[in-house]
């Protein structure tokens, strides 16, 4: 059965589990343990990535509608002094988020080894990659919302004709990097090994992060904002 499984990695990403567990555990259990370790920070960063998103289109979105961001443009303010304060308040609001979400998948994890008779062999490049890749998920997702609600006040405001599902477009736009994250650590954690996700990872947060601020800070225009 395993080796069907394994075979089947292509398909249903059941191969890849059982590569994960083969790597980092022993003594059984090995799908189970194997969907946990990939699927553990995957899912930390997803919902971590919803929370900020949320949080960022709030902040903004309240702002937009009790007039705040007017205030800010008619003061001595740069919509990149703007945006970088917003993305400070968003890196904030994911480490919180981080921290809790990290909290429960370790006692999750702590779970299943107490419940099974699997042994975990985590090395520090895993160990590392577990712990930091839900936050700066968190942390791109969060700079793709600061991007889109500032150019796109408008989608902000949740239950207008952008809403979908609780959320809008801009909620879509920002949770890409975190859905992609899913397939990324399914696949490329077999096979690219956890020092190089994070270090892709940790790029492509910082490069987000910087053009967006940049882009807002050429591209904002008061009148997005004046004409709500």
């Amino acid at each position: 059965m395993l080796t069907s499984l394994r075979g089947s990695g292509a398909i249903n990403g059941a191969g890849s589990f059982l590569d994960v567990a083969a790597r980092y555990t022993s003594g059984g259990h090995a799908l189970t343990v194997g969907v946990l370790l990939t699927m553990g920070p995957a899912l930390a960063a997803l919902f971590n990535s919803v929370s900020v998103t949320r949080a960022v289109q709030g902040l903004v979105g309240a702002e937009v509608t009790r007039g705040g961001l007017e205030e800010l443009l008619s003061a001595p303010y740069t919509p990149r002094r703007i945006s970088t304060a917003v993305l400070g308040y968003m890196a904030a609001a994911a480490t919180g988020f981080w921290a809790a979400y990290m909290t429960i998948l370790s006692v999750a994890t702590g779970l299943v080894v107490a419940m099974t008779s699997a042994e975990l062999h985590l090395n520090a490049a895993y160990t590392t990659l577990a712990l930091v890749f839900p936050l700066l998920i968190a942390l791109t997702s969060g700079s793709l919302a600061l991007l889109v609600s500032l150019l796109f006040p408008r989608l902000t405001q949740v239950g207008g004709a952008t809403g979908l599902s609780g959320g809008n477009l801009g909620n879509l736009v920002a949770m890409v990097p975190a859905i992609a994250s899913l397939f990324v650590l399914t696949y490329g954690l077999p096979h690219l090994g956890a020092a190089r996700l994070l270090l892709a990872a940790g790029g492509g947060t910082l490069f987000t992060a910087v053009v967006s601020v940049t882009i807002v800070a050429a591209r904002f225009s008061p009148e997005n904002v004046l004409d709500i």
